[in-house]
């Protein structure tokens, strides 16, 4: 599918979707540890909904040509969140002039749900009429982490943002765009240095 579109970058794209999770750490919470070993949250999987930290979904695709990534902020991961976020990028595809959009991510339940694959469906249904981007949805294999590039860019941002103390989502939020940025930043350098140069 990536050569595919490659082969016609003016009306073809592609992009890479996955969501990751981020929570405001440190955050006040009984913890115990064995002697020598890190201190683990003894409730971390039986929080009561008031006394779980304050946290956030980011949407994130990464266009598969420029590699670079754009993110979106969600209260939660689910069926009707992630239309919302597809329904901004197809705007934004819709804009480049591109015709046709390759979507690639995991088999997550709110990817492959019902409802969203039937949105989808009407929505090309709409393109075929009125005109727009057609979506094609691209699966990738079940436990292949490594076939998604978003997964280490989530693992880098969340080392780089370290353990700092962060009293505000707002706060948490500006430091991973900020990193994002910076990554964004030396893609298109290295892009840059990577083009052919004309002689004059």
């Amino acid at each position: 599918m990536l050569t595919w579109v490659n082969t016609a970058p003016d009306r073809r794209a592609g992009i890479f979707v996955d969501e990751s999770w981020f929570v405001l750490w440190p955050y006040p919470a009984e913890q115990w540890a064995q002697h020598g070993r890190p201190a683990r949250v003894a409730k971390a999987k039986n929080w009561k909904k008031s006394e779980r930290p304050p946290s956030c979904a980011l949407y994130a695709g990464m266009d598969a040509v420029e590699r670079e990534v754009s993110g979106e902020w969600h209260d939660t991961w689910n069926q009707a969140e992630t239309w919302n976020y597809l329904e901004g990028v197809l705007k934004e595809y819709r804009r480049r002039g591109i015709r046709y959009l390759v979507i690639f991510w995991d088999n997550g339940p709110w990817h492959i749900a019902a409802s969203v694959r039937a949105r989808i469906t009407e929505h090309n249904r709409q393109v075929k009429r009125d005109g727009g981007v057609h979506v094609i949805l691209f699966y990738l294999p079940i436990k292949s982490p490594w076939l998604m590039p978003l997964e280490p860019v989530f693992g880098q941002t969340k080392r780089a943002i370290g353990p700092e103390r962060r009293q505000e989502m707002s706060e948490l939020k500006s430091a991973v765009e900020r990193r994002i940025d910076r990554r964004n930043a030396l893609v298109r350098k290295r892009r840059q240095r990577s083009a052919p140069q004309l002689i004059e």
